[in-house]
């Protein structure tokens, strides 16, 4: 009986070994838990089309994808979201069972494709009231340009009176010195906008809730406002949230106080 030849018998390996990949654990210090993924997260398409994949190479082809970041569509809990990712997941992953699957399918079936220019990266943190932080990550020349009017935009009320009253002083003593404090803040906010944004919020007990892409703060809203349809917005493009009696919101604002507690790094 003749043999199958070698590439045969590859293509038909990986035919057999791909399928709808769901994540099975997520590793300790890797992109996966820092872009806050879930086990149980199901990876549907890759730049808008459909992907299907060998668990045990998935993470080599994200390594080796040509066009990063890569914008990866997830399924999680009976809804769709997208995010970009910069590498490898550092994820272990599993193939999705049947009903996964059939779900995921009824989810995507008339999914509008956007061109990936349009999305832009969204971190989202939450507190026990529900109350939303939300920023896009992209880079704002404003905070370099201008530091204390950007502060004053983003209304980050503690940092804007240390950098008025470090350029008062440095004016007081020498214009020369505000000319070169007024260098060091500017480069210092080009380097690091995103984490003093991240690190008001958790001054004030806001909580890492969700990191997704979206093409507008519209739509970033109304795709939180699907995953939690009471959380509120400071300057809100989708209206108020539902109403809910004292109880149903106590417990909801435990629940959301135990999530957040459990994702605190120990």
């Amino acid at each position: 009986m003749a043999e199958a030849a070698p590439e045969i018998l590859e293509a038909q390996e990986i035919g057999e070994n791909t399928g709808l990949i769901s994540i099975l654990a997520i590793g300790r210090h890797t992109l996966g838990r820092d872009l806050r993924l879930k086990t149980e997260d199901v990876i549907t398409a890759i730049d808008g089309e459909p992907i299907t994949y060998d668990v045990d190479k998935f993470d080599n082809f994200i390594r080796d994808y040509e066009d990063l970041p890569a914008l990866l569509t997830i399924f999680r809990d009976g809804k769709l979201f997208d995010i970009f990712v910069s590498g490898p997941l550092g994820c272990s992953y599993k193939y999705a069972d049947e009903p996964t699957i059939l779900a995921v399918n009824s989810a995507m079936q008339g999914r509008e494709k956007k061109s990936k220019v349009s999305y832009y990266q969204y971190e989202a943190l939450r507190n026990i009231h529900r109350d939303i932080r939300l920023y896009s990550t992209r880079y704002e020349p404003m905070a370099a340009i201008l530091p204390a009017f950007w502060l004053l935009y983003r209304r980050m009320w503690e940092p804007l009176g240390v950098v008025v009253i470090t350029y008062a002083i440095a004016l007081f003593i020498q214009p020369a010195l505000f000319v070169l404090v007024y260098l060091l803040l500017s480069v210092y906010f080009h380097k690091a906008q995103t984490d003093m944004v991240r690190s008001h919020c958790l001054y004030h007990e806001y909580y890492f809730w969700m990191i997704f892409a979206a093409c507008s703060t519209r739509e970033a809203q109304q795709l939180l406002r699907v995953f939690d349809p009471k959380c509120q917005f400071e300057f809100s493009h989708v209206g108020p949230p539902e109403k809910t009696d004292s109880k149903a919101a106590a417990n909801s604002s435990s629940q959301i106080d135990s999530e957040a507690q459990a994702d605190i790094p120990a």
